[in-house]
C-alpha cells in the first residue's frame, strides 16, 4: 500500500468543465481518514486552484506551477518557489501581444492575475476572475517575477502550432509543454512536478517507493514515472500512460477515485 498520493487536478480529479465528482471527494477524504497524505500536483498557481479547495480534500503541501511552486492549501505557506525571470515574462508578454496569444500570469501575491484571454485584444488585472481594471502596457504591471506564464489557446487544435512559435522564442530557457487541451505551460530548467514531489515526500518522511501519483497530461509523465505506483487516466496522453504501471479509468468515470481505492484504501 502506499502513503502519500499526488493528483493532477484538470483530468483526472477535476473534468475539463471544472467538475469534482461526489466519489472523488468521498475517496480523498477516506485517504486522510486512513492516516495518510493526499495532495495536488498540477500546473496551475495558487491562484486557480484556489476555488477547488472546497471542493477537494488535501492534507499535505500542494505543488503548483508544474513544480516551481510548493505551497499549503489554506495557510498559504510557500515551502519552495522558483518564478518566472522577469525579463522572460516581460518578453512573453510583449510576444502575446505583437501575436495575439492570450496569455495569463500568476502574480507574486498569489491573489492576483494579468490575463489575456481568447478573444480579448488587451491585458486585465484579476483576482477571484473578477476584472478589477484595464492594464494597457502588461510589462509595466509586471515589476516582479511573476510565479509562472500560461498559455491559452482558442482549440486544441491551435495548441502544437502555438507551441512551436513559443519554443521557437524562449529557446533553451524553458520548456514548452502542453498541459491540457487549450493549455500551454512555460516550464523553467530544473522545474518539474517529480522534483518538488521529492521534496514534499523527504519532508514528510515517506519514502519513494511509497508514494502514488495520477496524472493525464504530457507535463505529468515525470511526475508518474517518479512515483512508486504512477498511474495514467484513461483519458491520458500516449506519453503518459507508456510510463505508467496502471491505467485507471477515465476522469468521467471517476478514475482518481478507483485509483485511490485500490491502491490505498485496499478496495
Amino acid at each position: 500500500m502506499y502513503r502519500l498520493a499526488f493528483c493532477d487536478l484538470d483530468g483526472t480529479l477535476a473534468t475539463f468543465d471544472g467538475r469534482v465528482s461526489r466519489a472523488v471527494q468521498e475517496a480523498m477524504q477516506a485517504v486522510v481518514d486512513a492516516g495518510d497524505w493526499i495532495t495536488m500536483s498540477t500546473s496551475r498557481g495558487y491562484q486557480m486552484v484556489k476555488p477547488f479547495l472546497d471542493r477537494v480534500v488535501v492534507n499535505a503541501p500542494m505543488v503548483c506551477c508544474t513544480g516551481g511552486l510548493i505551497v499549503e492549501a489554506h495557510s498559504k505557506r510557500v515551502h519552495y518557489l522558483k518564478p518566472l525571470p522577469l525579463d522572460m515574462a516581460h518578453d512573453l508578454a510583449r510576444l502575446s501581444q505583437s501575436d495575439g496569444i492570450a496569455m495569463w500570469f500568476y502574480l507574486a501575491d498569489l491573489e492576483h492575475m494579468l490575463e489575456k484571454r481568447v478573444g480579448e485584444d488587451g491585458f486585465s488585472l484579476r483576482r477571484d476572475g473578477v476584472t478589477l481594471r484595464e492594464v494597457p502596457d502588461p510589462v509595466a504591471e509586471l515589476t516582479e517575477p511573476p510565479h509562472k506564464a500560461l498559455i491559452e489557446t482558442p482549440s486544441a487544435q491551435a495548441s502544437p502550432g502555438v507551441a512551436a512559435r513559443l519554443q521557437e522564442h524562449v529557446g533553451d530557457r524553458a520548456r514548452i509543454v502542453i498541459s491540457s487541451p487549450q493549455r500551454i505551460e512555460v516550464v523553467l530548467p530544473g522545474i518539474s512536478k517529480a522534483q518538488a514531489m521529492a521534496q514534499i515526500a523527504a519532508q514528510l518522511g515517506v519514502a519513494r517507493e511509497e508514494t502514488l501519483a495520477i496524472g493525464d497530461g504530457d507535463n505529468d509523465v515525470e511526475m508518474v514515472e517518479w512515483a512508486g505506483m504512477g498511474v495514467a487516466m484513461g483519458n491520458a496522453t500516449p506519453a503518459v500512460k507508456a510510463v505508467a504501471g496502471w491505467i485507471a479509468p477515465a476522469v468521467d468515470e471517476d478514475g482518481a477515485a478507483v485509483t485511490l481505492q485500490r491502491f490505498m484504501l485496499g478496495a
